[in-house]
């Protein structure tokens, strides 16, 4: 199986492309456990797949354009349209995650000696939520 090496994705934050600011990418998928073991004959503990919350995580290098950007979608609750694309810049062909988002989670922050970045979590924001599509 063959190793990627992040260093091409594409990324779009409400039509602008973010790609070269973008440091680090991640999505999350997480489904709610609901409990559910009352129901059980056996008396065994069970659970069943209940609401399900995504988002999508990036770390921005931290600086005018990003801000002007990131800021405001947070501070006015904007519901817009991201997608990512990892190794899109090299490979238009594959997959893309996309959805309408809300930037609920805005970190402006620097370590002392290091590249001050933005780390911002994107929510989906409709019953849609983000998802895969294309790719070969």
């Amino acid at each position: 199986m063959a190793k990627e090496i992040a260093l091409h994705d594409r990324v779009e934050i409400d039509g602008e492309d973010v790609s070269n600011l973008a440091r680090t990418a991640n999505f999350n998928s997480e489904h709610e456990q609901v409990d559910v073991s009352g129901f059980s004959v056996s008396g065994a503990d069970e659970s069943l797949a209940g609401k399900t919350v995504q988002s999508f995580e990036a770390e921005f290098f931290h600086g005018a354009q990003s801000h002007a950007l990131l800021y405001p979608l947070h501070a006015n609750r904007t519901i817009f349209p991201i997608e990512w694309q990892p190794q899109g810049l090299v490979e238009a062909s594959r997959e893309v995650l996309a959805g309408n988002a809300q930037l609920l989670t805005y970190n402006p922050n620097a370590t002392r000696g290091s590249v001050r970045v933005i780390t911002a979590t994107f929510t989906a924001a409709d019953e849609n939520g983000l998802t895969f599509t294309g790719g070969s």
